[in-house]
């Protein structure tokens, strides 16, 4: 009986989250596409109905925007150029006006959220290819629309993945 009364407890957090997430995207929960850099490898899915943004011209990743503007993600890589432990201080350091409400590494990725300027931020780094390369991605979305946006967030950080990219010759 128990197990049954959780199973039918998760069911229903997931369809809230879903609920969420399409509302926030103005997509369907089940519309996903998913993004890959062709340089660095990161790969993760994004909501249906954002904006991608031209690339950069070093091509290290893209920007995506919500149809209303007011949320934006930013999937990426970089060459990792220190060791793992000062990258990992490095990027559990907030940025100035940075207020860190959430922290969670290991040793090979890193989350940081939190608030700056009225806006929640959500950062996520995977360190791959032997150690030589970070994928990111990077979430900012207002405040006041938390509860709409936080399941659409959860997604796309569960869906980041590294991968091979153009610039990489991973072991």
């Amino acid at each position: 009986m128990r197990r049954r009364r959780s199973g039918r407890f998760f069911a229903a957090r997931l369809a809230t989250a879903r609920t969420a997430a399409g509302l926030a995207s103005g997509a369907k929960a089940e519309e996903w596409p998913r993004y890959h850099n062709e340089r660095f490898g990161a790969t993760a899915d994004y909501p249906a109905g954002w904006t991608t943004e031209p690339a950069p011209e070093n091509n290290d990743g893209r920007r995506f925007v919500s149809p209303d503007g007011r949320a934006s993600l930013t999937i990426s890589g970089i060459f990792a150029t220190d060791s793992r432990n000062a990258e990992l201080d490095e990027k559990a350091t907030p940025m100035p006006g940075e207020t860190v409400t959430y922290r969670a590494a290991r040793d090979n990725w890193i989350v940081l959220s939190g608030t700056r300027n009225g806006r929640i931020f959500y950062r996520k780094a995977i360190l791959s290819c032997g150690g030589e390369v970070w994928n990111d991605l990077d979430i900012d979305y207002p405040v006041e629309e938390k509860t709409e946006y936080d399941a659409l967030a959860a997604h796309i950080a569960a869906s980041l993945r590294p991968g091979s990219g153009y610039d990489l010759k991973c072991k």
